[in-house]
């Protein structure tokens, strides 16, 4: 199997891959739509823009991607890989601006969504293929959303309720004492 190196594009055109060849990536916040959604990350901590935070803060998605055909399947794309990120956000605690990493593997395999209906992919979101489990989301006319992917994939692993320190006490409350009544 040959190997080829590439930059992944916020969608990705089937017809434009070789079939059976692995493509491997790694794309940063020096990519558009990769810096679009650090700065949706970064939106949380309030002391400054999220522009402002770029320096400091980092996106890194990288992985591989191989097009492959099955006759149930037909045409199909698997992406594997990581996405690791540090960005800042607020402590729901204490509103002070903190730092928090975010590590998420992910094994996706985009199928054509006139599948969707099929009995084959009816009401499941995971499927077996090359030897393993993948998630499933669907493409339409032959034009994977991968930044829909992406972004999904953080989201759904974003931190909504960061806190800067879980065993501070706050000041002014005392925890050992019950509340009156």
């Amino acid at each position: 199997m040959q190997k080829n190196e590439n930059k992944v594009g916020a969608q990705i055109n089937l017809i434009k891959l070789a079939a059976n060849t692995t493509f491997e990536f790694e794309i940063d916040k020096e990519t558009e739509w990769v810096k679009e959604i650090l700065l949706e990350m970064n939106e949380h901590a309030t002391d400054k823009k999220p522009e402002a935070y770029l320096v400091e803060t980092n996106l890194v998605i990288f992985g591989d991607i191989e097009k492959k055909n099955k006759p149930e399947m037909s045409e199909f794309l698997l992406a594997k890989g990581h996405i690791e990120a540090d960005y800042v956000t607020e402590c729901v605690r204490t509103l002070k601006p903190m730092k928090v990493q975010l590590n998420v593997p992910f094994k996706i395999c985009f199928v054509d969504e006139a599948l969707a209906s099929t009995e084959l992919f009816k009401d499941v979101d995971e499927t077996w293929v090359d030897n393993d489990t993948y998630e499933i989301y669907f493409y339409n006319k032959r034009t994977v959303d991968f930044q829909a992917m992406i972004h999904e994939q953080i989201f759904l692993n974003y931190n909504q309720y960061p806190v800067l320190d879980a065993d501070a006490k706050l000041l002014g409350v005392d925890w050992r004492t019950p509340p009156k009544a």
